[in-house]
Order: C-alpha cells, then sequence, then structure tokens
C-alpha cells in the first residue's frame, strides 16, 4: 500500500507539474503572438515611411535635375535675351527674325514694329518716333518648367528721355523660350509696365 501510495503522489505531482507546464507554454505561445504581432505592425510603418523617403527623395533628384538643367542653358538664354533685347531696342527685324519662333510674326506699320503671335495679341517692339532712348537692363527672374521643357525669363528694361532724364516706371518684359529643331527660339512675349 505504501508503494502504490508513493506511486500515486509521484503519479499526481508528476500531472500537476505537466499542466503546469502546459498553461505556461500556452501564455508563452500567447506573448509570442503578441509580439509578432507588434514587430508586424512596426515593420509595416517602417516599410510605409522607407516608401515615403523614396518617394521624397525620387522628388528631390527631379528637382536637382530641373535646376541642373536650368543652370547649363542660363547662358543661352541669357544671351538670347540679350540679342533680344538689343534688336528690339533697334528695330532690327532680320535679327528680330532669327530669335522668334514661327508662331510670332513681325509686322510694320505706322512706322512702328509689332510682334504677333497665333492669338492675335500685338506687342509693340520698337517705335521710329519714340522720343526716349534705351539705357539698360536687368534680368530679374528666370525658370525652367520640365514638363513643357520651357525657359522663362523676366527683363526689365530701362529708358531715359531725349533729355537724359530716367523714364519712370521701366518697362518689364516676359519671354518664353522653347527648342526648335536644337535651337532656343523666343515662343512667346509680353510688355507690361
Amino acid at each position: 500500500m505504501r508503494k502504490l501510495l508513493i506511486v500515486a503522489i509521484c503519479s499526481f505531482t508528476l500531472l500537476t507539474a505537466c499542466s503546469q507546464k502546459d498553461d505556461s507554454l500556452e501564455g508563452y505561445e500567447s506573448k509570442l503572438e503578441e509580439e509578432k504581432t507588434k514587430f508586424t505592425e512596426t515593420l509595416n510603418e517602417k516599410e510605409k515611411k522607407i516608401e515615403e523617403l523614396n518617394q521624397t527623395i525620387q522628388q528631390l533628384n527631379t528637382q536637382i535635375d530641373n535646376y541642373n538643367t536650368e543652370k547649363e542653358n542660363y547662358a543661352f538664354i541669357s544671351n538670347i535675351s540679350m540679342e533680344f533685347v538689343q534688336a528690339h531696342t533697334t528695330g532690327d527685324k532680320d535679327k528680330l527674325r532669327q530669335l522668334l519662333s514661327d508662331d510670332i510674326l513681325l509686322e510694320e506699320k505706322d512706322n512702328k514694329l509689332y510682334a504677333k503671335n497665333a492669338q492675335g495679341y500685338e506687342w509693340l517692339l520698337f517705335n521710329n518716333e519714340k522720343k526716349t532712348q534705351f539705357d539698360d537692363w536687368v534680368i530679374q527672374g528666370y525658370e525652367y518648367d520640365r514638363e513643357s521643357n520651357t525657359y522663362h525669363i523676366f527683363i526689365r528694361e530701362f529708358y531715359i528721355s531725349l533729355n537724359g532724364e530716367p523714364e519712370s516706371p521701366p518697362t518689364f518684359l516676359y519671354l518664353s523660350f522653347i527648342k526648335v529643331n536644337e535651337e532656343w527660339k523666343i515662343h512667346s512675349l509680353e510688355f507690361d509696365v
């Protein structure tokens, strides 16, 4: 009987220990499942953040490309702008024809030279009877539009009267450039005071 009691106590202890171990394994598995869920959520958040950062990098690289393109062609565009200002302030039709795209026509009437676009807008380029002289010019702004591959330049022109007094206000000139047969041409222009 004593042996039977010892076997029963040992069996009971063993069963109790095993059931406690099963309970602790279930708790451990539950804990691992929670940690796995947390790590998965964190991983998903990090992957989303990486995707956002990659998009930001791509946008910044596009901006860098735009700035590099803008910088590379600045000399060409500013020289063409200078030639245009010189030609329109002296009435040099031949030079103006070289600089303008086919979208802009030159028209002479009443001793004045006009530029006219396809939409019918007309700008006075030169007036032989004008009582002012061209004095100087300055580039006010410059930008490149990658989507349309166009350059825009903003110029301020200064004039003086025949007695040497500065004309006020200065004239503002807006030029837009496109590439035609590998050559930059003035695609549109606009004057403002």
